[in-house]
Parts: C-alpha cells; sequence; structure tokens
C-alpha cells in the first residue's frame, strides 16, 4: 500500500484519509508510517491542531468564567449583632457574586440594588475567617462593590479575548501548548 497522505488525529494516524491506524508499536500500518516518517514523510496536524487549539480556549473559557465568580473578600463592614444592632465592630467579609442555583435571593446583582435602593441592608456572610457574621451592607459599599465586580469582570473578558487571539493564531500544536495561561491569574 502506497502512503499519500498521514494526519495525526491525536490518538489515531489516519492514512490516506481512509484507514485509522492506532498508534501501537504492534500495529503493522504504524510500523510503515514510522518508516515513511523517518523517509521524510510529513504528518499533517491540521486536525489535531484545530482540536488543541479549541481544547485550550475552552480552558481559558473555563478559567475566565470561574474568576468571574470569585467571592470578593477585602471590603470592610460593621458587624450587626444577633439583635439586629449595628456594631463598633468592623470586620472583613465575603461577598459571593455568583447566584446560588436554588435560592434567587443570593443574587449578588439583587443584592447590590437593594442595598442601594434601601441605603442599608444586613448582609449574612463570612469574615475572612470563615466565621458566620451579618454586616451592614450600605448603598456606598454595594456601589463599590458593583464597581469593582464590573472592572475584574471586564478585565478577565479583555485578557481572555487577547489569549484567544493569540491561540488562533498559533500555527502548530507547540506554539499552542507554549501559551501561558498565567495572563489569566493575576
Amino acid at each position: 500500500m502506497e502512503i499519500r497522505s498521514v494526519k495525526d488525529d491525536g490518538v489515531n494516524y489516519i492514512l490516506n484519509d481512509v484507514i485509522f491506524v492506532p498508534k501501537s508499536q504492534e500495529n503493522s500500518d504504524y510500523q510503515k508510517i514510522q518508516k515513511w516518517i523517518e523517509a521524510g514523510g510529513i504528518i499533517d496536524q491540521g486536525n489535531l491542531l484545530t482540536k488543541v487549539k479549541l481544547e485550550k480556549i475552552s480552558k481559558v473559557k473555563s478559567i475566565r468564567d470561574q474568576k468571574n465568580i470569585e467571592p470578593i473578600s477585602d471590603y470592610q463592614g460593621f458587624v450587626i449583632d444577633t439583635e439586629g444592632n449595628i456594631t463598633e465592630q468592623e470586620s472583613y467579609f465575603v461577598f459571593y457574586t455568583n447566584r446560588h442555583q436554588t435560592n434567587p435571593a443570593s443574587d449578588p446583582e439583587s443584592i447590590i440594588s437593594r442595598a442601594i435602593t434601601l441605603g442599608t441592608m444586613p448582609y449574612f456572610t463570612k469574615d475572612s475567617d470563615g466565621k458566620p457574621i451579618t454586616i451592614e451592607l450600605t448603598a456606598k459599599i454595594a456601589a463599590t462593590l458593583r464597581q469593582r465586580i464590573s472592572e475584574r469582570n471586564d478585565s478577565n473578558y479583555k485578557l481572555s479575548s487577547a489569549l484567544e487571539a493569540e491561540i488562533s493564531s498559533a500555527e502548530s500544536i507547540e506554539e499552542v501548548e507554549a501559551i501561558s495561561n498565567q495572563i489569566l491569574n493575576q
């Protein structure tokens, strides 16, 4: 059998666009392909390159989406005691920026909007050590949180888009694999 073309799909070689050849030393067609490569044959990795690009872009989007729902935990508010009174004690608190699937009241934008509309409201959360607390979520804090969430998410989308463009323009699997996800790890 004459070898006219060999493509790599990541798992198998595709011989002459017809025969799937497992990458196994025991396979006689695999051995013929290895000799063909040694004699100067070049494997077409076009399909594999597209697959690797799509997987890398999917991973970048997943990281971006995960970063867009990370809680914000470096803001302070006054603690509300068990009787509903605002204390003199301030505490760092966790503001959850993802919506809980079974609790529509946990939608961060709804919480922020209510706090801005009401001027202040209690927010049940945790402190930086994980201890349950209730803080006074003021309109000022809520507006700042909204702005920070928006800026963070916009930044993540811009970084993700730049990285996706770099991946799309890569011309080899090696180039795609060399592109770092560190841009989203800031």
